[in-house]
């Protein structure tokens, strides 16, 4: 009986060996594959940003090319209106010089007039 014991014992310790060998391949063999899922998922990501490189590009100078004809339309649309003020103040500035000529005129008209009676 004692000798039966021994050889469970002796199976036993190796079951416990075998397990501890087999948890630290299943352990290297895990953290290998994590590993690997993680590079080819990495190049995978790379390789499709080198593939869409151009079209990003190409997209981002569109946006930039239509943000610069807003900017330019904008600016072209002000110097327009910049230009009809000019003319309009220029109007209104005539039409002031005119008016005091005419009220000076009447001024002096009319303080003749006064002066005179």
């Amino acid at each position: 009986m004692a000798e039966l014991l021994q050889e469970v014992d002796a199976l036993v310790q190796r079951f416990e060996q075998a397990d501890a060998t087999l948890a630290a391949k299943m352990e290297q063999a895990t953290t290998d594959a994590a590993g690997k899922a993680f590079l080819a998922a990495r190049l995978n990501f790379e390789s499709v940003i080198d593939r869409n490189a151009a079209k990003l590009t190409e997209a981002g100078r569109h946006a930039a090319a239509q943000i610069g004809n807003q900017l330019n339309h904008g600016a072209a649309q002000l110097v327009a209106v910049n230009l009809a003020l000019e003319r309009k103040a220029r109007r209104f500035v005539l039409l002031l010089v005119g008016f005091a000529l005419v009220a000076g005129a009447v001024g002096g008209f009319v303080g003749a007039r006064l002066a005179g009676l």
